[in-house]
């Protein structure tokens, strides 16, 4: 292994045991100590907490725990205790049970990584040194000590590569693999929007009154920007959007051309504005100072590559990527830039791993959040995002008149013609995207209830007589706090209902409307049992 990367390799390790070790003698981690052997922990599981979250709601604090296996962080082992002074209310439990294996790896580090990066070779250039943790995972075919690899690769005009890998520290091989790419002074500007409209946005004033940039200082600790790529991919591709006037854009889709001219500027108004609305919409409706709860600034990256139809956010630079499109206009709709904010959300929350249930999770809560945002920027205000103004599809106003279907269909998702409209077995190996389906579809029946008529798309044979939803707030606010609270790395759907029902006690009280609608949703496709009646 070339010296600079075991340096950053060792750099890494020392960072994340710096972390893990940071509540070492906490109220808390003496707690979890007691409490270890009535979870069904052994004398050789650890346990650490690794973040402790105020809870306004209940006066306490929740404790986010990680669980270590003969001091190898187990892949998925988690818990959360939900205190209340110094007693613990309840534990969500999703520690492993029962590990019983050598954690002495056969194969060196550099020798996985070795094997990761062949595989990857031939698609582009690592972005960053790739990163290697020793872990112990429980896979379908038994307990495995694994190292698990993550690469982000340079692909030139192609969409970048970030990928996850686990090699078997005893054999080398690859035993499973994923990717983890997740699709001056204060001044007041004037955009044209593609997607709004007319719209707010807050600028800079440059030094000595030379223009304005797109950075809003009143959003984010270094202030929230958006970049211009320029039809480049790297990292330190693209420059901040600078104007002589602070009038953005036109209004009209990118046809090319310079992307520093107006026409260029709309993809950068849309950007803008819709980091504005993802920001407040966290701020305001869930409560968190920006995606990580730590004012960390996002960077909005537009003009990505040549006509390329995604957008991506990704954790390294706290960024999204956005496309022109070919086959879609310019990728940038409120709900295509909330869906993608809404990972670095998650990425700071549950941490849902991006395959199997839990991927389909981290998806639907993309798609939830990016839905909801929509319907803030377009009929909320303050703390209430309304029932106005937003819908239920993903991507409709980036379609062309010459496929004008929306990519994602959250209250029918059969509509797409790949997604299941309701959870069974077998969810675990679809694409994230399609295994999304079922909760996307749960989280409407929670909002907006269910069709008694089988003629209906809100129909489900589940619930023949239908149901009435909560309305996008309570919805909404039981949602984000199954996720904030509840759900960890390794959740499915089972998880996800007991979550939402958790959420639904602790905010509006057991029994009540909301938790009773909690179980009809998920009834709804075909999740558990619907309220007794």
């Amino acid at each position: 292994m070339p010296r600079s990367l075991s340096l950053a390799l060792l750099a890494l390790g020392s960072t994340l045991a710096a972390q893990e070790d940071a509540f070492l003698g906490s109220p808390e981690q003496l707690l979890v100590q007691e409490l270890k052997p009535s979870l069904g922990l052994g004398r050789e599981d650890a346990v650490k907490v690794r973040a402790i979250l105020p809870d306004p709601l209940t006066q306490g604090r929740d404790a986010r725990i990680a669980q270590f296996y003969k001091g190898v962080k187990v892949m998925g082992g988690e818990g959360i205790l939900h205190l209340s002074g110094p007693r613990t209310r309840s534990v969500t439990d999703a520690f492993v049970k029962g590990l019983d294996l050598d954690t002495t790896p056969d194969v060196p580090p550099g020798e996985a990584l070795a094997v990761a990066l062949a595989e990857l070779a031939p698609r582009g250039t690592p972005r960053t040194p790739p990163t290697s943790t020793l872990v112990v995972a429980r896979l379908p075919s038994g307990d495995v000590l694994a190292y698990r690899i993550h690469a982000e690769l340079d692909t030139g005009a192609l969409e970048p590569v970030h990928m996850d890998f686990l090699v078997d520290a005893r054999t080398a091989r690859i035993l499973k693999r994923w990717s983890s790419l997740r699709t001056g002074r204060a001044a007041i500007g004037k955009g044209i929007s593609q997607f709004s409209g007319p719209v707010t946005l807050n600028t800079t004033t440059l030094a000595k009154g030379k223009g304005f940039e797109l950075r809003d200082w009143t959003r984010g600790r270094t202030g929230n920007m958006v970049v211009n790529l320029d039809h480049g991919t790297g990292d330190d591709d693209g420059k901040i959007f600078t104007s002589d006037t602070n009038t953005w854009g036109d209004g009209l889709n990118y046809g090319g051309g310079a992307t520093t001219a107006a026409n260029g500027e709309t993809a950068a108004v849309d950007a803008a504005y819709g980091l504005q609305a993802a920001w407040d919409y966290f701020a305001k409706v869930v409560g968190r100072k920006g995606l990580d709860d730590k004012g960390t600034a996002v960077t909005m990256r537009v003009h990505f590559g040549k006509d390329y139809d995604n957008a991506f956010w990704a954790d390294a630079c706290q960024c999204v990527s956005i496309g022109d499109g070919h086959y879609f206009k310019a990728l940038a709709s409120l709900d295509i830039i909330g869906h993608e904010l809404a990972h670095g959300y998650c990425r700071a929350t549950a941490d849902l791993e991006y395959y199997g249930e839990s991927g389909g999770l981290n998806e639907a809560n993309s798609d939830i959040n990016g839905t909801l945002i929509e319907f803030y920027a377009r009929g909320g205000s303050g703390d209430t995002i309304g029932n106005w103004g937003g819908n239920w599809t993903i991507g409709e106003d980036v379609a062309r008149p010459e496929h004008p279907d929306p990519l994602r269909y959250l209250y029918k998702p059969s509509k797409d013609g790949a997604s299941p409209d309701a959870w069974s077995p077998d969810l675990q190996f679809l694409d994230v995207h399609h295994s999304s389906g079922p909760m996307n579809r749960c989280f409407y029946f929670l909002s907006q209830g269910a069709s008694p008529k089988p003629s209906s798309d809100f129909y489900t044979c589940s619930l023949p007589k239908g149901m009435e939803g909560l309305g996008n707030d309570r919805a909404g606010r039981i949602w984000n706090r199954a996720v904030t609270r509840y759900l960890t790395s390794g959740s499915g759907y089972k998880e996800a209902r007991e979550a939402c029902v958790s959420a639904a006690k602790d905010l509006y009280g057991a029994g009540g409307p909301e938790e009773r609608a909690v179980w009809d949703a998920f009834h709804g496709i075909s999740l558990g049992p619907a309220w007794p009646r």
